[in-house]
């Protein structure tokens, strides 16, 4: 029996559909359904599926035939801790460098709006107010700390390298020496790369080990006026110390893309902060984003029936 492909990504044009389409020709039958369809319409297509693009809950394959699961995010935090992974009998594959070059454009544009008083400037527009800012900053000879080191990591400080700025990684292990990075320290010295840092910028998955790693110490270890930015999990991150900070004059700013709860709810005191920017993790949307997508499910879906290694591949047993 052929394998099944069930592609739940409305983002996936007709065109895309139809690469797919040429690529599992003669050995898979295809399958498109609406990635917002109700939990039974899921489960039901999933159960004769063995390859799921999308965004499928993990206790939606429990028992299932599912052998690939292509995710169109590069988060998989909720297989974590997930009762289907013990028993879980499908690779799992996220999607890492589909979105980094959206991420590191998005995090070079507030950067550049905070230090340069975009935002000021936007609501002072608005009054037709002709206000010049008392201090306007520049980010080249600054230095950035970038908490976690993979593809969005690479991308981000790929182009602040070229801004001139200074760059320190941190990650789990120092492991090689890295091309964009001028320092690298490991997870247990990342109080030290802080303390160093103007910009700090926070890229780490979301799981039982990060959960509200930036509390009271960490932001204690960073210079007094330096930026933060949190594109990568809302639970990392106290948000309760992080207003602490931006209130009392330690953090100047920060560039926030996801939070503890979202959509943010409109109650959060964040909203009210000048020196905060805030958007609707929206850090990885881009026109070229499902153009990405295909091309890595193309390849994988090349590797399944090759039987080569995937790409992307995480082990979300071991994380947990």
């Amino acid at each position: 029996m052929k394998p099944h492909v069930l592609v739940a990504v409305n983002g996936f044009t007709e065109k895309h559909m139809e690469r797919i389409q040429q690529v599992v020709s003669g050995w898979a039958t295809l399958e498109q359904m609406n990635e917002e369809a109700p939990e039974a319409v899921f489960r039901e297509k999933i159960g004769r599926s063995q390859i799921v693009v999308g965004w499928p809950k993990a206790e939606w394959l429990a028992g299932s035939p599912v052998r690939l699961v292509q995710l169109g995010s590069v988060g998989y935090d909720a297989f974590l801790g997930s009762t289907t992974q013990d028993h879980a009998s499908f690779t799992l594959c996220n999607a890492s460098g589909v979105m980094s070059v959206a991420v590191a454009e998005h995090l070079i544009a507030m950067m550049f709006a905070l230090t340069r008083r975009i935002s000021q400037h936007i609501r002072d527009m608005h009054e037709h107010k002709w206000i010049r800012q008392f201090e306007y900053e520049e980010v080249f000879g600054s230095t950035a700390c970038i908490v976690g080191v993979g593809d969005i990591g690479t991308e981000i400080a790929r182009r602040l390298r070229a801004l001139g700025v200074r760059t320190i990684g941190v990650r789990r292990e120092i492991g090689e020496l890295h091309p964009y990075m001028d320092e690298m320290y490991p997870s247990s010295r990342m109080n030290e790369a802080l303390s160093q840092a103007d910009h700090v910028i926070l890229i780490l998955p979301g799981n039982a080990s990060t959960e509200k790693l930036f509390n009271y110490n960490m932001f204690a270890s960073m210079k007094n006026g330096a930026y933060f930015y949190n594109l990568a999990r809302g639970s990392i991150v106290d948000e309760n110390v992080l207003y602490a900070a931006l209130t009392s004059g330690r953090l100047k700013g920060a560039g926030l893309d996801v939070f503890e709860i979202e959509p943010l709810p409109e109650g959060s005191p964040l909203w009210e902060l000048d020196n905060v920017i805030i958007s609707p993790h929206a850090g990885g949307r881009s026109v070229k984003e499902f153009d990405r997508f295909c091309q890595l499910l193309l390849n994988n879906l090349m590797n399944y029936r090759d039987g080569k290694p995937f790409l992307n591949q995480v082990n979300y047993k071991r994380e947990s």
